[in-house]
């Protein structure tokens, strides 16, 4: 059944948690890494994990190249008008993935890879096939694999889906922000809805059964009138999963983003009815709410993971696939291996550079250390499951987690006085109310926002 919300509430508990804080794609979050991380240590992590021969392996790869920068995009792209420059690219990967394989020995299984971007529709269609081979031709593909790409309609011709599915891949995600022409001349991304809808009806009509719309709330020009508008056109199309992120509009970091007129911008207050709107609309329309901002239909296989607690997440997503260790290549991309974060540089001068020398393009990272990993469980359990079973952190950690702990239960009064969580001795449950808020319980157990003195080393976007 939907969670029922009172919104007057939800009014009262904006104004009194809304802040700035981490979404939690990872912990330690990406500003505490070390920016003296060698690659030594990213060569040290991958070779031990290739004693674990038979676990599956999470492989990332990202595809930096766009057409025209949208105002409102945080990823890390660079714009080319061509697919030229794209073949040297793809030897880089083809370096790097080598030098990955010399690591690895003999583990080579592979359980989910993903393509991100970028615009990953961007390459051609030999380009496409090229990178796939890359990895295909010296990993194993599992049988069971999640082979996922990001699309941007607005590029991808039914020829490129027709392959796609030639190639294995078994889920595409829909870049649709939101189909109202208004927000998309704001946003500086114009798509025209009905060529979007077609290209979801084609995948459709290919046989794709795992597509996901991405959605973004908070863009300015919004209202509750549109984004309704926009939403009812998405119900009615059925996309098996839709993510509906928050709009971070953060221009000291993002300068593109400059060019968004932060007057048209919803108020805080305006944003998070949209939100609430939103779920409103998806769980009346069949869907049922998995981490903190993702709708999927009750026959997905996330919805039946995250009914059994066992949902998880990574860089790449909410995921039933996810190895416990996931490569990244090509620039700005993210490893976590034998408990370590390393990251490639994010300008793509850099990544060549060292690539070209063969060597890693690492240039920050972190070897995580025991309270890293307890707090990591932790959080992750509480953004994707929405609860904290204490006898299995006992377990996994040898620690008894109420003592161990005590600060940051005691921190969580107020969110259990608010309604927000309900504790008892061996567990904590996030509520219906609380889900809205889960960011902000997820930061009372991040030791790095607890040591800041000044407050957060970098600007993140608001919790709400």
């Amino acid at each position: 059944m939907p969670d029922k919300i009172d919104l007057k509430r939800v009014e009262e508990l904006v104004r009194k948690y809304d802040r700035p804080g981490p979404r939690y794609t990872s912990y330690p979050t990406a500003p505490e890494w070390r920016n003296d991380y060698d690659p030594a240590e990213y060569i040290e992590a991958l070779k031990k994990a290739s004693g674990e021969v038979d676990e599956p392996l999470s492989f990332y790869l990202h595809i930096p190249y766009c057409r025209k920068r949208c105002w409102f995009c945080g990823c890390n792209t660079m714009v080319s008008k061509g697919p030229e420059g794209a073949d040297e690219y793809l030897s880089r990967i083809e370096k790097e993935t080598d030098m990955v394989l010399s690591c690895l020995g003999s583990r080579k299984k592979i359980s989910q890879f993903h393509w991100g971007g970028g615009t990953p529709s961007f390459l051609t269609d030999a380009q496409t096939v090229r990178a796939y081979e890359i990895f295909f031709k010296r990993f194993e593909m599992l049988k069971d694999a999640e082979i996922s790409i990001e699309l941007d309609p607005r590029v991808t011709g039914e020829g490129r889906i027709r392959l796609l599915k030639s190639l294995g891949f078994n889920r595409l995600s829909m870049g649709i922000q939101d189909f109202n022409s208004e927000v998309q001349s704001a946003i500086g991304r114009n798509q025209d809805e009905k060529m979007a809808v077609d290209l979801y009806r084609f995948c459709r009509s290919e046989g794709f059964t795992g597509i996901n719309f991405d959605l973004i709330y908070g863009l300015p020009m919004q209202t509750i009138d549109s984004f309704r508008e926009t939403l009812v056109k998405v119900i009615e199309l059925r996309p098996d999963r839709v993510a509906m992120y928050s709009y971070a509009h953060l221009p000291a970091g993002k300068v593109h983003q400059k060019k968004i007129n932060e007057a048209a911008l919803p108020t805080p207050q305006t944003k998070s009815d949209l939100f609430h709107l939103a779920r409103e609309m998806f769980q009346a329309g069949g869907y049922i709410q998995i981490g903190m901002d993702h709708f999927v239909r009750p026959t997905d296989e996330l919805a039946q993971a995250a009914s059994q607690g066992k949902l998880r997440r990574n860089f790449m997503g909410y995921t039933v696939n996810a190895a416990k260790d996931w490569i990244g290549v090509g620039m700005s991309s993210i490893s976590y291996v034998s408990n370590n974060f390393a990251q490639n540089h994010s300008g793509i001068g850099n990544y060549n550079r060292a690539i070209d020398s063969g060597h890693f393009a690492v240039y920050r990272g972190l070897k995580l250390n025991q309270d890293d990993l307890i707090r990591q469980y932790l959080i992750s359990e509480i953004m994707c499951n929405f609860q904290v079973d204490f006898s299995e952190s006992d377990r996994r950690f040898g620690i008894e987690s109420r003592d161990y702990l005590n600060i940051e239960l005691q921190e969580l009064q107020p969110f259990i006085d608010d309604g927000l969580i309900i504790r008892d001795n061996d567990s904590l449950h996030v509520t219906g109310m609380g889900k809205i808020f889960v960011r902000n319980i997820a930061m009372v157990f991040d030791a790095y926002l607890r040591k800041a003195q000044d407050g957060p080393k970098v600007q993140f976007s608001r919790t709400i």
